[in-house]
């Protein structure tokens, strides 16, 4: 009877070992695929490594999902959810079966009631098994979607995998209820995702599907070419709603062109008085031509205009004495957007002949891909087809800029190391100059300089990597006192 004493786990069986034992020898992965689920015909069962099937088998199916234990990696877990409309019946042993069909492990569970959906209580339940092995580097772990139900665990970790916290926050404020056609002003100079501008350029159909769709050939000009589509222009256009039928703005159709109101003023003193004339006879006709909308007159009381003898008039010109221009309210310079796309990311289809002539090796006038190069191509100076990174530019490169110092040029112009400092010999005729930082290779040049002009010279023997023998020398031949020098060293 199962109590708090109870004690429940699950191991290979001498098949399943032997079949694993076999597989690492062979260098072939072990795939077990299959669960199996036992009612044990109601007893507590104890499992056994010379298991060759379960007490009493209830339901076998493929694995949900097979890995190696977070915390444990010679423990392997296998998983399988039983769906709503499978069960009627108790869980007390499991066992799997590789793809082969071999008894491959076996284990016992705390007893579980697996409701059936008629039952009133149908629901989801993952089992799991837990598997203790010699190792798992050899274990083919692979999931089948097409077969299995995931876990929400599965999903969530998967989602972890694929993308970042910030990217999956990223992606959902992009992705928008407005639907596709949608027009919205901005205030700052930048599309926002799934936008574009209305700036009456011309896309390409297999990218913007949905907005190809939604706006047809309506701002088409003819000369868009096959497969691309014309979006409005906007820049600098005041938007104004569709008379449609009201009778305000008749005659125009949805997206039209409209000119602006024309008005003439007087800007010299050689013409008594300036007024808006139109040589038309037709109220209509003359509004019309002078971009007027028609109005009701009750809804300017006290509005009058004068009458005089019909005089000169000419055509409007903008002149020293004239100038004529159209009228426009305070207003604010916005960019007007479309929406374009509603997903995440833009559902279009991907131009393949397009992307074509990027996918070819690029160079110094043609766009193309190129691989980076590796640090030794770098060094090695020859190839001509890969990008060179900052990093591997300056790899090998330091420097100390103190009066004792250095500069250690990067790998790829060689690694030539140029090293100075001032020494203090006092009292004695030679002695030795220690370099900061040793030569890899030799040091091939040093060059003491004595800071007094005393007749006094520096002379050093040939420098080792990590230092260099000097003495002092009187101009007669004979040794001298050293004292303070400077001195130069150049190496690799």
């Amino acid at each position: 009877m199962v109590d708090q004493n109870s004690i429940f786990g699950g191991m290979l069986t001498t098949l399943g070992a032997a079949k694993k034992t076999n597989c690492d020898a062979l260098g072939i992965p072990w795939e077990p695929r299959y669960m199996l689920i036992g009612d044990a015909n109601g007893t507590d069962p104890v499992p056994s490594p010379t298991q060759t099937k379960l007490i009493n088998q209830r339901y076998h199916a493929q694995l949900n999902q097979l890995y190696v234990s977070p915390t444990d990696e010679n423990v392997l877990i296998a998983e399988l959810v039983l769906p709503p409309d499978v069960g009627g019946w108790w869980i007390r042993e499991l066992a799997l079966e590789d793809k082969d069909g071999v008894f491959s492990a076996v284990a016992n569970v705390a007893p579980s009631y697996k409701p059936l959906l008629a039952q009133g209580s149908g629901r989801n339940q993952v089992v799991r098994m837990h598997i203790i092995t010699s190792g798992t580097s050899n274990i083919q772990l692979k999931i089948d979607p097409s077969v299995v139900l995931a876990t929400r665990k599965y999903v969530d970790d998967s989602i972890k995998t694929l993308y970042s916290k910030a990217e999956i926050e990223a992606m959902i404020a992009e992705a928008s209820a407005l639907p596709v056609g949608t027009m919205a002003a901005f205030p700052v100079n930048k599309i926002p995702p799934g936008f574009l501008e209305l700036d009456g350029s011309v896309k390409s159909i297999a990218i913007y599907p949905d907005l190809a769709a939604f706006l047809g050939t309506d701002f088409n000009k003819g000369d868009e070419g096959v497969g691309n589509f014309r979006v409005p222009e906007s820049r600098g256009e005041f938007l104004r709603g569709w008379d449609h039928g009201r009778g305000v703005d008749a005659g125009r159709a949805v997206g039209s062109w409209q000119k602006p109101s024309v008005h003439v003023f007087d800007t010299g003193t050689s013409v008594a008085t300036v007024s808006d004339r139109n040589t038309v006879t037709s109220a209509v006709t003359a509004l019309a031509n002078m971009g007027y909308d028609s109005i009701n007159a009750a809804d300017y009381p006290g509005a009058e205009y004068s009458v005089s003898t019909a005089g000169t008039s000419a055509p409007i010109s903008n002149s020293d004495q004239t100038a004529f221009g159209a009228t426009r309210p305070r207003n604010l310079a916005v960019i007007w957007c479309i929406k374009a796309w509603n997903a995440p990311i833009n559902q279009g289809n991907i131009d393949i002949a397009a992307l074509e002539a990027l996918a070819t090796q690029a160079t110094e006038i043609k766009f193309g891909t190129a691989k980076i190069a590796t640090q030794s191509q770098v060094e090695a100076g020859a190839n001509d087809t890969t990008i060179v990174t900052p990093q591997k530019l300056l790899f090998g490169f330091t420097i100390l800029l103190a009066a004792i110092g250095y500069i250690v040029f990067p790998k790829w112009l060689g690694g030539l190391k140029i090293q100075w400092g001032t020494t203090a010999i006092l009292s004695a005729t030679s002695g030795t100059v220690t370099f900061p930082m040793a030569f890899d290779v030799a040091a091939y040049y040093f060059n003491p300089i004595k800071h007094s002009n005393d007749g006094r010279r520096v002379a050093a023997m040939a420098p080792t990597k990590l230092n260099v023998a000097v003495y002092g020398w009187a101009g007669n031949g004979n040794a001298a006192i050293i004292d303070n020098f400077s001195w130069l060293a150049v190496g690799i």
